[in-house]
C-alpha cells in the first residue's frame, strides 16, 4: 500500500509541474511572440516604428512605447488598440495585470535605462 501511495503521489507531483511548466511557457512564448509581432502592427496602424520595453513578472506584464509627439496628438486611443491587439491574438497574456505606458519617444525609455543602472549599482555594493 505505501508502494502505490508513494507513486501516486510522484505521478501526482510530476503532472503539477508539467503543468505549471506548461504555463509558464505558454506566458513566456507569448511574450516573445507579443515582442516581435506588436511593433510591426502598430507601424501598420500609426505609420511609425515605436520604441518598445517589454517587461514581464510572474503575475504582470508592462508595456512602454514610445512615439513621436506628432503621433501622441494625434492618436489618444493607443493604449485601447494596444490592448484590444493582445486580447484578440494573444489570450493567454489577458489574464494577467498588464501595464501599458505610451510616452514620447526616448524620453522615457532613456529614465529607465538610468534607474536600472542605478539598481544594478546598489546591487553591486551589497
Amino acid at each position: 500500500m505505501k508502494k502505490l501511495f508513494k507513486a501516486l503521489l510522484v505521478v501526482g507531483g510530476a503532472a503539477l509541474a508539467a503543468n505549471f511548466g506548461l504555463k509558464a511557457y505558454k506566458k513566456i512564448n507569448g511574450t516573445v511572440k507579443l515582442s516581435k509581432s506588436l511593433p510591426e502592427f502598430l507601424n501598420n496602424v500609426y505609420g511609425e516604428m515605436p520604441e518598445m520595453n517589454i517587461n514581464r513578472t510572474l503575475n504582470s506584464l508592462n508595456i512602454r512605447i514610445g512615439f513621436s509627439q506628432e503621433i501622441l496628438d494625434k492618436h489618444t486611443d493607443i493604449e485601447n488598440t494596444v490592448q484590444e491587439y493582445i486580447d484578440d491574438f494573444y489570450p493567454e497574456l489577458c489574464k494577467n495585470s498588464i501595464e501599458i505606458n505610451v510616452s514620447l519617444k526616448g524620453e522615457e525609455m532613456e529614465e529607465d535605462a538610468d534607474e536600472s543602472e542605478v539598481a544594478e549599482d546598489t546591487e553591486e555594493k551589497d
